[in-house]
């Protein structure tokens, strides 16, 4: 247990280091967050592992959200970062809206 926390520990570092601000294991969870988002949602990263790349090919394929991935035009000395943007679909929750009720009376 102690080598598996220590490990997990080096990978965020690493990732932080790189220039993310999460490591790369979080990227594809905000890569869903963001793509249902309204507006224009920015993360920064360090490179970009296949599964954030899936995630974003996913995302475009599904929906109507576009993606950009750019190099940080400034990224600190040593780092590799990128700017992923999306602008999203802007999903709303439609029960949230009708007063906190839910359809048909349905409790």
């Amino acid at each position: 247990a102690v080598v598996s926390t220590q490990s997990t520990g080096e990978r965020v570092i690493k990732d932080i280091d790189e220039g993310g601000c999460v490591d790369s294991y979080m990227q594809d969870q905000l890569i869903i967050l963001m793509g249902l988002a309204s507006g224009v949602p920015q993360v920064r990263s360090g490179p970009l592992p296949l599964h954030t790349k899936t995630a974003i090919h996913l995302l475009e394929s599904l929906t109507t959200a576009q993606f950009t991935v750019t190099k940080d035009p400034n990224p600190a000395p040593g780092e590799q970062s990128y700017v992923i943007e999306c602008r999203g679909i802007a999903l709303e929750n439609a029960y949230l809206t009708q007063s906190n009720s839910c359809p048909n009376n349905i409790a």
